[in-house]
């Protein structure tokens, strides 16, 4: 099933749409949960984020647009904040966040704002490779996946997922060196 069709679901028949949803994407909601929030995490933390990121794309579901953004990047983005906002709330230190979204002790603080520009340029570029593509880089690249597995995922050979993941890089670097 393609994103439009569960997106039409989603909006058709909520509740069949979002079941949907959640057999395609639960897996990586829950290892992108797992990554981001580490050890600071229990498994019962780590469920309550994963269900709130489904009912966050339930309730969303008539603003969902694929033109702004695959649907496997909006469940990442949406169980990663959900993962720091929870560590945050709990008053969380600065070692228990994850790296990228603290300032570590004594940083310099124009790199680290480079840093995070940098991957917000990157983020936006990955949105716009389309898909599979940025469903192929997001799942290798943050989730370490591997061409076989990815390629059973998105219904390609691991052939084909490789040399897509590589011209999908060439045009990530283009994309990056450009606005440097």
């Amino acid at each position: 099933m393609t994103q439009t069709d569960m997106l039409a679901a989603l909006r058709e028949d909520p509740k069949r749409g979002i079941a949907l949803v959640i057999r395609s994407y639960a897996a990586l909601a829950e290892k992108t949960v797992r990554s981001s929030g580490g050890t600071a995490l229990s498994k019962e933390d780590a469920e309550e984020i994963v269900s709130d990121v489904f009912f966050s794309i339930y309730e969303a579901r008539d603003r969902l647009d694929p033109e702004k953004g695959s649907l496997a990047s909006f469940v990442i983005t949406l169980a990663r904040h959900k993962t720091v906002d929870l560590l945050r709330k709990r008053g969380g230190s600065a070692a228990e966040l994850p790296l990228n979204e603290t300032l570590e002790s004594g940083s310099d603080v124009e790199n680290d704002v480079l840093r995070r520009e940098t991957s917000r340029r990157l983020a936006l570029a990955l949105i716009d490779l389309g898909e599979p593509d940025a469903t192929i880089v997001a799942r290798r690249y943050y989730l370490g996946e591997s061409y076989a597995s990815i390629g059973k995922r998105v219904g390609l050979s691991e052939n084909a997922v490789n040399k897509r993941c590589l011209r999908a890089l060439k045009k990530l670097r283009s994309v990056l060196e450009k606005g440097e």
